[in-house]
C-alpha cells in the first residue's frame, strides 16, 4: 500500500502558475501567427488589386495617348488642308485680278530684243566661198578665208503674245509667251520683273548688264530705244 501510494504520488504533476503562463503565451502566439497570415494574405490581395488597377490605368492612358496622337495628326492635315485651300483662293483672285490689269494695260502683246548673226558684205576679191588665194613662204597657194568673211550681231525686235498667266509661289507672277512666228507649242515663261514700259524705268544695275535676252517692253518703241541706246 505504502509503495502504491509513492508510485501515485510520482506519477501525478500540477501545472504550476510559470506552466500555465507558457501555455498561454504559446497559445497567444499560435493566434498571433494565424492573424497574422491572415492579415499577409488580406494584404496580398489589397497589393494585387491596386497593382491590377495601376495596370489599367496604364493601359488606359495609353490609348488616351495614341487617341490624342490620333486627334492632332488629324488636326494638322486638316490644317494643312485648309491652309492649300485658302492659298489656292487666294493666288486665285490675285490672278484674276492680274489678268484684269494685265488688259487694263494692254499687254496682249510684249516686244523682246533678240539677235542675229549677219555677214558683212561680200568683196569682190573672194569667191562665192568667200576664200582668197594665199602664197606661202614655200610658194605654194593655199586657199584662205577672206577679210570680209566675218560676222557681226545684228538684234532685232520680236513680238511675243501672251498666251497664259500663271502664279508662281516662290517668284511671284510669270507670264506664258508664244512667239508669233514660233513654230514649236512650247511657251516661255518670264517673270515680271522681266517686263519694261520704258528704258527710262530700268535700274542702272539692270542697264549695265546689257542682257540682250529675257528682256520685254510693252511697246515696239522702247524696245527700239533699249537696242539703240543700250546694247549698241
Amino acid at each position: 500500500m505504502d509503495e502504491y501510494d509513492n508510485y501515485e504520488e510520482d506519477e501525478y504533476y500540477e501545472p504550476t502558475i510559470a506552466d500555465e503562463i507558457m501555455t498561454e503565451a504559446i497559445d497567444k502566439f499560435k493566434n498571433a501567427l494565424v492573424k497574422g497570415k491572415q492579415t499577409a494574405a488580406e494584404n496580398l490581395k489589397v497589393w494585387e488589386a491596386s497593382l491590377s488597377k495601376r495596370e489599367q490605368a496604364l493601359v488606359d492612358n495609353k490609348k488616351e495617348f495614341r487617341k490624342r496622337e490620333y486627334d492632332i495628326k488629324s488636326k494638322e492635315r486638316s490644317l494643312e488642308s485648309d491652309k492649300e485651300r485658302l492659298e489656292r483662293d487666294f493666288y486665285k483672285t490675285k490672278l484674276l485680278d492680274l489678268s484684269e490689269k494685265i488688259q487694263n494695260d494692254l499687254f496682249e502683246c510684249l516686244y523682246s530684243i533678240n539677235y542675229r548673226y549677219k555677214k558683212a558684205e561680200k568683196c569682190n576679191r573672194c569667191n562665192n566661198k568667200r576664200k582668197v588665194m594665199a602664197t606661202r613662204p614655200d610658194r605654194t597657194e593655199v586657199e584662205v578665208d577672206c577679210s570680209c568673211n566675218v560676222s557681226s550681231k545684228e538684234f532685232y525686235i520680236e513680238e511675243v503674245k501672251c498666251a497664259s498667266i500663271r502664279i508662281n509661289k516662290n517668284k511671284g507672277f510669270t507670264f506664258s509667251l508664244k512667239y508669233d512666228n514660233s513654230t514649236y507649242e512650247d511657251y516661255i515663261t518670264i517673270d515680271t520683273d522681266e517686263i519694261f514700259k520704258s528704258v527710262e524705268s530700268m535700274s542702272e544695275e539692270k542697264k549695265a548688264k546689257k542682257n540682250d535676252y529675257c528682256i520685254y517692253f510693252t511697246t515696239r518703241e522702247e524696245a527700239q530705244k533699249y537696242i539703240d541706246e543700250v546694247l549698241s
